[in-house]
C-alpha cells in the first residue's frame, strides 16, 4: 500500500507496507498453529489489519474502481494504518485490536484531520472489537470489523 506523502508539515515516511491478501498463507509462513492462536497472540493486529485492508481493496474492486488507499506515518512515529479516499477527501482508519477503545486510540485520527485539514473528512473511524458503533472523543467513531465491509461499500455509493 502506498504512503500518502502531502507534506503536513512534518516529514514523512515513503516506504510502501505490504500486506498479505491471502491470510492462510501469512499464517503458515508465520507458523501459527490455528485462528484462534493467531488472533490472541502477538500477530493478531497486524493480521486484523491485513485483513481490513484486504476487505478494503476488495470494496474499490467490487465497484470496477482503483483502490484510493493509503498509510500515513511521519519519522516522529505518528501513523495512521489507512487513509480511504471517499468522495475527494482522505478518511482516516486506525485498526486495533481491542474491544475496550479508549480517547489514546484516537490520537493519530485526531492529528492527522488537523494537519491534513480540507483533504480530510469530518470524523475519523477506529476499526476494533466492539460489538457495536460507538462514539468516541473528538467526533470519531469506533466501528466493529464486522461491520467494516458494509460501512465503506455505503460510503462508497
Amino acid at each position: 500500500m502506498p504512503p500518502w506523502f502531502r507534506n503536513y508539515g512534518k516529514r514523512i515516511v515513503k516506504t510502501p507496507k505490504c500486506y498479505f491478501y491471502d491470510s492462510g498463507l501469512a499464517s503458515m509462513l508465520t507458523r501459527q498453529p490455528d485462528a484462534h492462536s493467531a488472533l490472541a497472540g502477538p500477530m493478531g493486529g497486524p493480521f486484523l489489519e491485513g485483513w481490513i485492508i484486504t476487505e478494503a481493496v476488495k470494496a474499490f474492486l467490487a465497484m470496477g474502481r482503483k483502490p484510493d488507499l493509503y498509510f500515513w506515518r511521519s519519522h516522529d512515529g505518528l501513523e495512521v494504518d489507512l487513509l480511504i479516499g471517499i468522495k475527494g477527501k482522505l478518511h482516516p482508519v486506525e485498526i486495533k485490536l481491542t474491544s475496550t477503545p479508549t480517547s489514546g486510540h484516537v490520537g493519530p485520527l485526531t492529528r492527522f484531520l488537523e494537519l491534513a485539514g480540507d483533504d480530510a473528512g469530518d470524523y475519523g473511524t477506529l476499526v476494533c472489537q466492539v460489538e457495536d458503533q460507538k462514539p468516541l472523543p473528538g467526533g470519531h467513531i469506533a466501528m466493529p470489523w464486522h461491520g467494516f465491509t458494509h460501512w465503506l461499500a455505503e460510503q462508497l455509493r
